[in-house]
């Protein structure tokens, strides 16, 4: 039996669909589990014991992977993604099986369409739960895995051998592709500052392609000294830098969910996405910051947020407060 999984991009949702095949291997020991993603998504797959192939996927050439798809002759294909490109490779894949989200308008690409739970769950819960149609049994196991490679571990030692830290270890992500996810920089700022002086914390701000000068913003308001990640070549040493860490905080973006994945507890803060969808159910290890959001939509896919209201009633005090008490738990 052969099973290709579509999740085109995110970096988050795409390592969010990993638990999802590994119940499929735990169902189908003996299947093959392709994973179809784009780069930089697909970084983050390396190396998962649960994936037999990872195909990186080029939009500028869909006809050669769809021949690609064809020739490789899947017994099922699944498209967790729904967007009409996606859509269009399963369609055309040959699989017996074409299953797919049932609530997009492109689900006439699908002869299994898989409709949503009834009932708002994990994101990673979510996904395995739509596979039960197709015979799939959930066995309750919701983490994803990152397998990090030798030479990210060494490039994380090299940097840590030359930026000594002192315990706790915060990593700061201040970044987020929606606007409406982003908690002001100028907090951030002061946040670090609080960490460093008040509770001897390391502050780490991590950064990927493009977003450097919101770390060295963040950093050129502050008092204290924080360190700031260098340039990573792909997002395994990115996850390496994160590793060792004590806690996450930051915004609802992939690098969350790559500090999950990696054991690292985590605090959000939260915009008007749902913190039930994206939080790890462990409030133990996981927790988050969020207040009444008008601008979020019944729909949990769709927002109209043109400003930041729901983000800028969220204060600098509370986050330290709420994220200070939580890392004092976890040090004690």
């Amino acid at each position: 039996m052969k099973i290709l999984v579509i999740q085109l991009y995110r970096i988050g949702d795409a390592l969010l669909t990993t638990p999802a095949v590994k119940e499929l291997k735990k169902n189908f020991p003996e299947a093959i589990v392709d994973f179809l993603a784009e780069n930089p998504a697909a970084e983050i797959l390396k190396g998962n014991p649960h994936i037999d192939h990872v195909i990186v996927y080029d939009k500028k050439s869909p006809w050669r992977f769809i021949r690609q798809i064809r020739a490789q002759k899947y017994d099922w294909v699944i498209d967790f993604l729904g967007t009409p490109r996606s859509a269009v490779l399963t369609a055309l894949s040959g699989a017996s099986i074409r299953a797919g989200l049932a609530r997009v308008f492109h689900r006439w690409a699908y002869n299994h369409p898989l409709p949503d739970p009834k009932e708002e769950l994990y994101i990673v819960e979510e996904k395995i739960r739509l596979l039960e149609p197709l015979g799939v049994r959930f066995h309750g196991d919701l983490s994803a895995e990152i397998i990090i490679p030798e030479e990210s571990k060494a490039f994380a030692r090299d940097f840590f051998s030359k930026n000594p830290i002192s315990r706790p270890q915060i990593v700061l992500s201040p970044v987020s592709r929606r606007h409406f996810n982003r908690w002001p920089l100028d907090r951030y700022a002061a946040l670090a500052d609080r960490l460093i002086s008040n509770l001897g914390a390391s502050v780490l701000i991590v950064w990927g392609p493009g977003e450097k000068e919101n770390a060295d913003q963040i950093a050129s308001r502050m008092k204290q000294k924080p360190l700031i990640a260098p340039k990573t070549n792909n997002l395994m040493d990115l996850a390496a830098l994160i590793k060792g860490a004590d806690l996450f905080i930051g915004n609802d973006n992939g690098i969350k969910h790559i500090s999950a994945a990696l054991g690292v507890r985590t605090f959000t803060i939260y915009g008007p996405h749902s913190p039930i969808s994206w939080t790890f159910p462990d409030p133990k290890r996981h927790r988050f910051i969020q207040k009444s959001c008008p601008c979020r939509e019944e729909s949990k896919n769709e927002h109209l947020c043109q400003s930041l209201q729901c983000l800028n009633s969220i204060s600098t005090d509370e986050v330290f407060e709420q994220a200070g008490d939580f890392l004092r738990n976890l040090v004690q």
